[in-house]
Order: C-alpha cells, then structure tokens, then sequence
C-alpha cells in the first residue's frame, strides 16, 4: 500500500423497506456524506451489501428517490476523487440492482471510478497498490466452506498469499450465538488471508473482533435494534496501524419497546406515556406485556391517541398480570 487510506464502509442500508420510508433513510445518508471537506478526504467509500430491501419495479415510488440519490452521491465522490465499490448483499434483497449504481454513472456520464462486485472475487486497486478480496453473500449455495476454498483459489491465482482488505456480506461465528444453525464463516481463516482489515455486512449490530469491523446496519427497519446505528470509517496505514470511528447516524428511525410486562394498567399506561413524550413523530413503539394485562387490548386507543406512531404490540406467555 502506497499511502494512508481512509476509507468508509457503510451496509444494510434497506432502500425501499416498508416501515422506514426511504426518502427518510436517503435523507440520512445524505447527512451521512454531505459536500464537505470530511468527504473529501475519503479515499473509497463501500457499500458492503443489502443496498436494497426487495426486488423494485420500475414505476416503484421508490424508484426515483434512489435514481436521485445515486446520481447526487455518484457526482460527490468523483467530485472528490473517491472509489466507490459496491458488493451485492443477500439475493433476496439486492436482486443485483446495485447495477443502476453502473448506469447512472455511465448514461450521465459521471465518470466515477465505480465497481458493482457480483462475483467472489479479488482486485488489484494500481492507485492505492491493493489487493481487495469481495465475498458476496450465499455465495456458492450458501456453504461457507465452500465459499473459503473459492477465496482461497482467487488469492492464489494473483500469485499472492494475502489480500490487503475484504469486504463480505455475511457472518461469522462471533456474531451468532453458538446453537445459530446460519451458515457462518470461521473468522479465524479469514484473518489469515488478509493482512489488514475484514469489513462484514449483514448482521445489523455494530461489532469488532480483532481486525474485522461490522458495521452493522446504517438506520433502524425493525424492533430489536435499539442500538446505536451508523458506518465505519478507518485510517489505514502502509505500516497496517489503523484507526477505527464508528459514526452513528443519530437520525436513524427509533424503534423502541415498552415492556410492561409486570406493570398495571394505570402504571403501563404511565410508562408508555414517558416514552411517548421522549420520542419523535414517525417512530415505532411496541409494547411487551403479558397475555392478561389490559394493555393489551387497547393498542388501538392508544394509536388514536398519538396517531403519528406506529404501534404494535407483543404478548408474554410466562408472565401473568
């Protein structure tokens, strides 16, 4: 590697999801990499897989609110002399449309320095003198041994042992728990073919295990991810030092359960209230209660009465009120 790079890796944004409007998470990103001089000194931005949430037709609303976005964040980079790299995700999301990314590009004649990665693969970027292995997801039937040797065999056939990066979509076994029956990568060997750093998408939680970063996912779709969502963004140096920042989109969707699961009715209805009155207009509220708790009855009272959430709730079995 020729200089310090700085780079930022951003996944599982979900263009196009039911519950999180995409003219919302397009405003994020926009925050996320505006016109300014911390952009400018990105040197490659990647989008580590699941761009998209589902399979789009052409008259989809959302269709041209992400034909804008891609155009405005396309002319950025080039703009700044940024590479762009985008990985296909898990097939059931992405259905390869990452390609508008190339025609954009091509048809408005943008001239960014633009890869859409489809295959299990490795190149050689001449301008910053690396080795990038891609591993999409479900690669090759979803086997992860399998996925393994094909890595290995693509590193070989560059007449090198190592690459310097990755970029995956996927998992490893850190990020389960053990009895998960997902396929899962052995963090272990891979560490082994890349002598900087892994970037991983897919698993929406933010985590870091030795020199592999997951990003997690850049804004909230659903319950169950309270935690703080964002991308990374790493300074690498031809030494292999390196700095990792994670940067929380503190714009991401809120999604936030209430448990009242020993509360009365009169002390849920207290409860559920403090958190109304913390959140923002277009949030999502779910309330964990146990099956005899009135609460449970009355989602649909309380939906008329803060009509600008989105409620929903979920019953406990082993609790009784």
């Amino acid at each position: 590697m020729n200089k310090t790079l700085n780079i930022a890796a951003i996944s599982d944004i979900h263009l196009g999801h039911k519950k999180n409007d995409t003219a919302f998470i397009i405003e994020n990103l926009m925050k996320a990499f505006p016109d300014n001089g911390q952009t400018a000194n990105l040197d490659m931005i990647v989008l580590v897989g699941d761009v998209f949430d589902s399979l789009f037709m052409l008259p989809g609303q959302y269709v041209r609110e992400i034909d804008f976005w891609i155009n405005g964040f396309l002319r950025l980079c080039k703009k700044n002399d940024i590479v762009v790299r985008v990985l296909e995700g898990t097939p059931s999301h992405d259905w390869k449309q990452s390609d508008r990314f190339v025609t954009i590009n091509e048809i408005g004649k943008i001239g960014c320095d633009l890869k859409h990665v489809k295959d299990l693969s490795v190149e050689y970027i001449e301008k910053f003198d690396i080795h990038v292995l891609y591993v999409p997801d479900e690669w090759d039937g979803n086997i992860p041994e399998n996925t393994y040797r094909q890595a290995v065999d693509v590193i070989h056939a560059r007449g090198i042992k190592k690459v310097d990066f990755a970029f995956m979509h996927g998992q490893f076994e850190y990020q389960l728990a053990e009895v998960a029956k997902a396929p899962k990568h052995d963090s272990r060997k891979y560490l082994d073919l890349v002598s900087k750093l892994i970037f991983i998408g897919h698993v929406h939680n933010y985590s870091t295990f030795e020199r592999i970063i997951a990003q997690g996912s850049f804004d909230r779709i659903s319950h169950g991810e309270e935690g703080p969502k964002g991308h990374v963004r790493a300074i690498v140096n031809p030494d292999n030092s390196y700095e990792i920042k994670f940067i929380e989109n503190k714009s991401a969707r809120v999604f936030v359960t209430v448990d009242c699961q020993s509360f009365t009715l009169d002390d849920s209805l207290k409860e559920i209230e403090l958190v109304v009155n913390s959140i923002p207009d277009g949030s999502f509220i779910r309330v964990l209660c146990a099956k005899d708790n009135p609460v449970a009855t009355n989602i649909e009272h309380l939906s008329r009465q803060w009509p600008l959430l989105t409620w929903s709730k979920k019953i406990k079995e082993d609790k009784q009120f």
